[in-house]
């Protein structure tokens, strides 16, 4: 009796994750019956091999864990399988933010140790003491999963068939492994690449206007929504500095195309696109362009390298600098000031292009800031629970005011440099903070929300540039409260600085009278272009609406 009710309890645990999807995933009932008969029959015949269920429960290990691992994922982010983007993940984050973001994620840990540890302990003591469960009963099992996997098999062919469901993206772990294998093909492609593009040439010149001394910077923010930008209408006065500074743009209806920064970034600094996402892998990268066009090209960074395409493409500068490979332990974004001074003072008589990658606003918030930034208090996050929301935003707020004190200081480094300068701010996404009854929290989940893509664009322009690209100064403000998207930034870039290529599309550049709103895409795990109608929930469709932002 103990070893059947040891079965049993196996196979409870086993289907336990197939279980809680049903609820969160929003499936209809033809679906849901799939997702749970099916997994279960092979759980019972994979159960019914052997009479020692304890050893067969302990080499499945490997199912075990993605069992753990979707559990944690539904959550934070409440739905959703384990996405390709989340395995791709975690060889791209750094072992501070999982340090950081595992610190948050007491509950849903405890509640994995409960439900795994003790079955998996049973398990281990069962194979060591070479437990066997009765052979009449387990030859029954088998006859009765066999027969329940075939009816399985049946039943969920017709319900593909019928287009209830996809069981390679709606039943658990058939999609997890299918998109754990699609990440094994993108980090084989990311490992290839720099072979792939070495004979690449974007052809740039640059424009006959533009061949005097300029400086053009761009700098990248992280997790940075407009919702809590000054600039963007928000009640509190994070962006202070920013508020007060003469020629700057502000667009008004701009959206990433991507919730997670693997990916945003490529697109910023890319001709990558939602549509076309598949181009990065043999293109270069917006410094190389610059390059090409006779400027020097500079990239700094106060994230960690983790080998990704933000690495390749940083590093295509004529200067690179990774702040934490001398100083690997985290440093305020100020202390970036420092070597882009160095660079300025030997850019007076040439053409440089300059991209700073900050660390912005990832959560730990409250590491984002110095204390003297603490201005919206309390702000010490205890844990990442909605009843601390409060703590969470003015931690959250106090980085936004921290990166607007960075932007100001920039701005005025570039008015001291004198000349043609300009600067361009986006940040790659945007974050979830609990803000409604979702009880969403932080990015890159399978399905965005609104916060995690609207996200602030700003462009500041010199006087001295302004006089001498009238042209790119009236379209940028001309287009500042026209829809827009990430996948701009490129062609924007290229188009302030003067450069020329087969490439640059003016069609999405900000900087051109010839722009024109696309639609609005998001590119999902699969890169595959979503429009906001599939991929966000009405809440989030309700809330552009009352904000006056486009959805289409």
């Amino acid at each position: 009796m103990r070893q059947k009710a040891l079965y049993f309890l196996f196979l409870a645990v086993l289907i336990l994750p197939n279980i809680i999807l049903t609820f969160t995933e929003g499936h209809g009932l033809t679906a849901c019956i799939a997702a749970v008969t099916l997994p279960l029959a092979a759980y019972g015949v994979l159960m019914s091999l052997s009479r020692r269920t304890a050893r067969t429960f302990v080499l499945a290990f490997p199912l075990l864990f993605l069992g753990a691992f979707q559990i944690v994922l539904t959550y934070l982010y409440g739905r959703g399988p384990i996405a390709v983007d989340m395995w791709l993940n975690l060889v791209t984050t750094n072992s501070g933010e999982v340090g950081e973001l595992l610190s948050q994620l007491i509950p849903a840990i405890v509640w994995v140790v409960v439900i795994y540890i003790p079955p998996i302990a049973v398990g281990i003591v069962g194979w060591v003491r070479h437990w066997q469960a009765d052979g009449a009963f387990i030859r029954r099992s088998l006859q009765v999963s066999l027969c329940g996997l075939a009816a399985a098999l049946l039943f969920t062919a017709g319900a593909t068939a019928a287009g209830a469901l996809t069981p390679t993206n709606d039943i658990f772990p058939i999609n997890a492994c299918c998109n754990l294998s699609m990440a094994f093909g993108r980090e084989k492609a990311s490992a290839q690449y720099v072979e792939a593009v070495r004979g690449f040439s974007y052809n740039a010149t640059c424009e006959p206007s533009d061949t005097m001394p300029q400086v053009i910077v761009c700098v990248i923010g992280e997790t940075s929504r407009a919702d809590n930008w000054q600039l963007y209408g928000y009640g509190r006065r994070t962006n202070p500095k920013l508020s007060a500074v003469g020629g700057l743009t502000v667009f008004t209806d701009y959206m990433s195309q991507s919730n997670t920064t693997h990916k945003s970034v490529p697109i910023l600094l890319s001709p990558a696109s939602a549509e076309d996402y598949d181009i990065l892998y043999r293109t270069k990268g917006i410094a190389a362009a610059f390059s090409e066009a006779g400027y020097h090209t500079v990239f700094i960074s106060n994230q960690q390298r983790n080998h990704s395409f933000i690495d390749f493409l940083g590093e295509q500068a004529d200067e690179v600098l990774f702040l934490r490979d001398k100083q690997p332990l985290m440093s305020p974004d100020g202390s970036m000031v420092a070597p882009l001074a160095r660079v300025l003072a030997r850019s007076k008589d040439r053409r440089t292009f300059i991209i700073l990658h900050t660390y912005g606003s990832h959560f730990d918030y409250e590491d984002r800031y110095p204390r003297s930034f603490a201005r919206f208090k309390p702000d010490h996050i205890e844990s990442a629970k909605r009843q601390l929301r409060t703590q969470l935003v003015n931690a959250y707020d106090n980085s936004i005011a921290y990166t607007d004190q960075l932007l100001a200081d920039i701005i005025t480094m570039l008015r001291r440099h004198g000349g043609s300068t300009a600067m361009l701010y986006t940040a790659d996404h945007g974050e979830d903070i609990f803000d409604d009854s979702r009880g969403l929290f932080l990015h890159a989940s399978p399905f965005p929300s609104f916060y995690q893509l609207h996200v602030p664009l700003i462009v500041w322009t010199s006087e001295a540039y302004r006089q001498h690209h009238a042209d790119v100064a009236a379209a940028l403000s001309l287009n500042s409260r026209r829809p827009a998207a990430s996948n701009s930034v490129f062609h924007t870039l290229l188009g302030m600085g003067g450069v020329s290529t087969p490439y640059r599309n003016d069609s999405l550049s900000l900087a051109s009278r010839s722009y024109t709103p696309h639609r609005r895409l998001f590119i999902d795990d699969h890169n595959t272009p979503l429009t906001y109608r599939e991929c966000m929930q009405e809440e989030d469709i309700s809330l552009m609406k009352l904000k006056h932002i486009s959805y289409e």
